[in-house]
């Protein structure tokens, strides 16, 4: 179950040595798609993009996959009545017996509270006085439909940079469940989709709060359809950039001086985008001190990992609790490591780094 024993069974695979089965399956789709492996190969093997094409070959092979992944895309294409479906069908997985409603208690243990006000059924365009510039947000679906406060501080803080937002009403999910579900065709329209509405707005720059979103509207879109949002950027560095050009005021945190705040890195941040030290001084920046702890790795998310494996993905969050047990807050910069946390964390304060800003 590690990289090199993935890409050797998809090697016999590919052959025909090894025959498709639900044990081979299992190997495939258990993986994180979290990128270390790729970012760490010294042959720079794509070994992420090998796990998508795996799983787009072999997802039609098992039912429930099947069905979970066609329902996906049929929410996804549908985006403002999926999470209408959701509030109705919190309570479902506890009164319907059934494999596929695992899945569904799976999201349940998240305590996911849905807003009734999405981020993007607001305006679409914020303004600045005396705007330098204009940036357009890409409010991804976690942001858009869980935590629109996050999406309502990143616009405050760059309206007081300065610049004029822009939420275009086209944007689509970024095709991230539907490439992880083994759905190419699918996501690859979503893609062609987006980088069509964030061109037409002739912006300085593309934001976003999800580390997912702008790895797969950058680096995942140049790769499968060859063309991506332009101007796309990990949020911090642009925000720490901002605060450098400006005149920063005196920091005045929040929260007490003396709390202990630990940074977490969302694993598409450190690997996809390549960023570590911008989050870490923004938040110096702010006045905060930081902590860090004895060991550090993924969340435990991954996106439909934590819907088709949760035991293993509780396991890897009560790691990350214990190894995080030095701070007084847990600050990150992706929403999803945000919800994954605050399901267990009850003892800390849980935050998105905007929300800091």
């Amino acid at each position: 179950m590690n990289a090199r024993g993935r890409m050797a069974l998809l090697d016999w695979l590919d052959r025909g040595a090894l025959e498709p089965s639900r044990k081979l399956e299992d190997r495939v789709f258990s993986c994180m798609l979290c990128g270390a492996c790729a970012s760490l190969c010294p042959r720079e093997i794509d070994v992420t993009g090998v796990i998508y094409e795996a799983r787009k070959r072999l997802f039609r092979r098992n039912t429930r996959r099947r069905f979970f992944s066609y329902g996906v895309r049929f929410a996804l294409k549908r985006a403002s009545a999926l999470f209408r479906w959701a509030r109705a069908l919190r309570g479902v997985g506890a009164l319907v017996p059934g494999q596929s409603l695992k899945l569904l208690r799976a999201l349940n243990g998240l305590d996911i509270s849905i807003t009734s006000s999405p981020l993007r059924e607001g305006s679409t365009i914020y303004r600045a006085p005396r705007a330098k510039g204009r940036v357009a947000v890409f409010a991804g679906c976690t942001v858009n439909y869980l935590y629109p406060d996050m999406g309502k501080a990143l616009i405050a803080s760059l309206n007081r940079a300065g610049y004029d937002v822009v939420l275009p009403k086209g944007e689509v999910c970024c095709g991230a469940p539907l490439l992880a579900l083994g759905l190419e065709e699918d996501a690859a329209a979503m893609m062609r989709k987006n980088v069509a509405v964030f061109r037409a707005l002739h912006v300085q720059a593309v934001l976003s709060l999800c580390p997912t979103c702008v790895g797969f509207i950058t680096g995942e879109s140049e790769r499968l359809i060859g063309s991506s949002v332009e101007n796309s950027e990990e949020i911090t560095r642009f925000l720490l950039r901002e605060r450098s050009a400006g005149d920063p005021k005196s920091a005045s945190p929040k929260f007490p001086a003396d709390t202990k705040v630990l940074y977490h890195d969302p694993c598409h941040t450190l690997y996809h985008l390549k960023t570590r030290k911008e989050p870490r001084e923004l938040l110096r920046s702010l006045g905060y001190t930081l902590v860090e702890p004895k060991d550090r790795g993924c969340c435990g998310f991954g996106g439909t990992f934590r819907a088709f494996y949760p035991a293993l993905s509780e396991e890897i969050l009560k790691q990350r609790v214990e190894d995080y047990s030095v701070a007084d807050m847990v600050v990150t910069s992706c929403p999803n490591c945000v919800l994954q946390f605050r399901a267990r964390m009850k003892d800390k304060v849980v935050k998105h780094i905007i929300e800091l800003v």
